[in-house]
């Protein structure tokens, strides 16, 4: 079946080739030969070929011992030691400098020696996407290769002076690293005199000398605690990551966490390899062949530093913020009138602040004082709706996707079954938070705008004004659409750094250094000084928040203008209170030919600033928790067929509920 699948695929010719580079001893070319196997052809095609060279292999085994020999002899040859201990293995190094690193290499490869197996390997796999076509060929045909090439357990006795060296480094680093004060701190019990990582140095270097005394089968034992110490490691920092939500985290530790389950898991492997008849040396083989290649293959790439770095990161900053947007799910109706009720004090807030910030325009202050001012405005206005109960339709979004993507549960346990009721509430949380923030924004902006005139004897903007805020807002003749798309970037960062600040101040115990600073005892009391403690935990998160996004949507469009670039924002709430705005200034009669298109543009930019906050959001969220497409997949199914079944339910809680 395999050679149908390949008509065109004769290794023949290619083996003619291998025992010719074996005739001139050049053994480097004879593997490299080997690869374009892996190399050549279709990538879905690369275990029938290889399984095919099998077969060529078993009906001539002295050139497939040969070929076994030459690669045996290359790995003698070879400085296998940085592979080892190295490659796959996260460096200490910060996240800018991995980076920058990278970036560099990539403009100026490293000069790796010739022998160095790192080196090697590019050599005899040259290809962009090799570490993709060896990771799709089972385990069974690897070791099918192997076989065919005298590679099995039994041809492997004893620890090779270049792998115990390996060993033994790789176990200093776990030993050392699991006594970090980031770890320590944490964990305090890892420094008692019984810690597992105060152990595992000694007992893999009991192991690797029992093979250089005199006594015999003393081995398996000491094997055996060796890898036990190691299993207590694994299961300390994995402790530590599973209590994450107990002590925050932050870029270092992730990187600390990574870089020690990856030694841990090397250290494993090179063990395996040295008891192959126990531990299947095959297996042990393929596992370290792969994650070899697949680290040089993508050494200097930069997705997957980015991610490797930063998942535990956004994981956390992604629990936090789904805290925070629980509060803005609605259950039933009578939850769903409240937010009503919170979104039209939401609007009411807007207003105020839209009124003032169209008083601050006609002042003519120069651009970084405006920017200054108006982020001011933002800030406070979005801050007072936090503060007050409040709802603001537009600041949901990136909070309730990450309480989404935290209801679908790990990769071990998903509960995609489960999720439809929870979108199809926050939907209607949202539908009726939009509807309660332009039905008050709008009619107060119109009444506080009518007042001003009246209190003051002055509009409160000129009929010139009022015209481009209107024109501001039309869908198809500004740049609306965009500039709507620009705020729900914001919105989206906004909710990263409500999570961040959340976990830092876990990670930095702020709320304890709070309730315990001597200036707060003295003048507000201990209890006092708890309290306000209660206040950080509880608000700084979201007031800083909401303090980034006011001052990034206050400032866009002056920044646009020193630029002399086309930036600006458009948000629904403030939207619909300059339509208000506009709509009085100007009179009734004044602006009806533009009334449609108006609204068509206040409801667009609405839509689009939920779709990228809430988009950006839950595609972080789901990221933070590695959901396949499939799985997306399956979830949007799911979702339309509950729409088709139940339209009403996505925008009134249905009855008795």
């Amino acid at each position: 079946m395999a050679e149908n699948r390949n008509p065109g695929f004769d290794p023949a010719p290619l083996l003619v080739s291998i025992a010719s580079a074996l005739e001139d001893d050049d053994r480097v070319e004879a593997i490299r030969l080997l690869g374009r196997v892996v190399e050549s052809g279709g990538a879905s095609d690369a275990a029938p070929r290889i399984e095919h060279l099998c077969r060529h292999l078993d009906a001539d085994p002295a050139l497939a011992h040969r070929i076994g020999d030459a690669l045996r002899l290359l790995l003698v040859e070879t400085r296998v030691g940085p592979a080892l201990t190295e490659s796959g293995i996260a460096t200490q190094r910060g996240l800018f400098a991995e980076v920058t690193g990278r970036i560099v290499r990539r403009v100026l490869p490293d000069p790796e020696p010739s022998d160095d197996l790192r080196e090697v390997v590019q050599l005899v796999l040259p290809g962009r996407d090799a570490h993709r076509r060896i990771d799709a060929v089972p385990d069974a045909i690897w070791a099918r290769l192997l076989t065919a090439l005298g590679l099995t357990a039994d041809t492997v006795r004893g620890v090779d002076p270049e792998l115990g060296s390996a060993i033994r480094t790789v176990a200093h680093h776990v030993g050392s690293l699991g006594m970090h004060p980031e770890f320590t701190r944490r964990l305090p019990h890892l420094e008692d005199p019984d810690s597992p990582f105060l152990a595992v140095t000694d007992r893999v270097l009991s192991y690797i000398r029992s093979y250089e005394n005199d006594v015999e089968g003393d081995e398996p034992e000491l094997l055996h605690d060796a890898l036990e110490t190691l299993a207590e490691c694994r299961r300390e920092v994995e402790h530590l990551r599973a209590t994450k939500g107990l002590h925050g985290t932050s870029l270092e530790l992730t990187g600390l966490t990574f870089r020690l389950l990856q030694l841990l898991d090397r250290l494993e492997v090179l063990l395996h390899l040295t008891d192959p008849v126990e531990r299947d040396f095959q297996a042990s083989a393929i596992r370290l062949f792969r994650e070899i290649v697949d680290a040089e293959k993508t050494r200097n790439r930069l997705r997957p530093v980015l991610r490797e770095r930063a998942d535990l990161l956004v994981y956390q900053v992604v629990e936090h913020a789904a805290k925070k947007g629980a509060k803005y799910i609605t259950t039933g109706r009578r939850e769903w009138g409240a937010f009503f009720g919170a979104s039209l004090g939401g609007g009411l807030i807007v207003a105020v602040f839209s009124l003032v910030k169209t008083i601050v325009s006609g002042w003519g202050l120069p651009p970084g004082i405006e920017a200054l001012v108006y982020g001011l405005n933002y800030a406070a206005c979005f801050v007072l709706i936090y503060l007050t109960g409040a709802a603001l339709a537009t600041k949901q979004p990136a909070m309730t996707a990450n309480t989404i993507a935290k209801a679908l549960g790990t990769p071990d346990a998903r509960h995609l079954e489960e999720l439809e009721t929870l979108v199809v509430r926050v939907w209607r949380s949202q539908f009726v938070s939009f509807v309660g923030n332009l039905a008050m924004a709008l009619p107060v902006a119109f009444g506080l705008s009518f007042l001003f005139g009246t209190v003051t004897g002055a509009p409160v903007a000129d009929a010139d004004t009022a015209t481009y805020m209107l024109g501001k807002l039309h869908p198809w003749q500004s740049g609306t659409i965009v500039f709507a798309a620009i705020a729900g970037v914001f919105l989206f960062v906004s909710g990263l750094v409500s999570g961040w600040v959340d976990n830092r101040n876990l990670y930095s115990h702020l709320p304890d250094r709070v309730a315990r600073h001597p200036l707060l005892l003295r003048t507000l009391g201990p209890a006092r000084a708890g309290a306000v403690a209660g206040f950080v935990e509880r608000n700084l998160g979201v007031i800083l928040g909401n303090v980034f996004l006011g001052f990034a949507l206050g400032s866009t469009g002056t920044l646009g203008e020193i630029l002399g670039l086309p930036l600006d924002i458009r948000h629904i709430a403030f939207a619909s209170a300059e339509f208000g705005t506009a709509l009085e200034v100007l009179g009734p009669d004044a602006v009806w030919g533009m009334v449609w298109p108006v609204i068509v543009g206040v409801l667009a930019i609405g839509f689009v600033n939920f779709v990228v906050s809430f988009g950006l959001s839950l595609f972080t969220g789901l990221e933070s928790r590695r959901i396949t497409w499939d799985e997306t997949r399956t979830l949007l199914r799911h979702l339309w067929g509950r729409f088709l079944a139940r339209p009403l339910d996505w925008f009134v809680p249905p009855a008795g509920t």
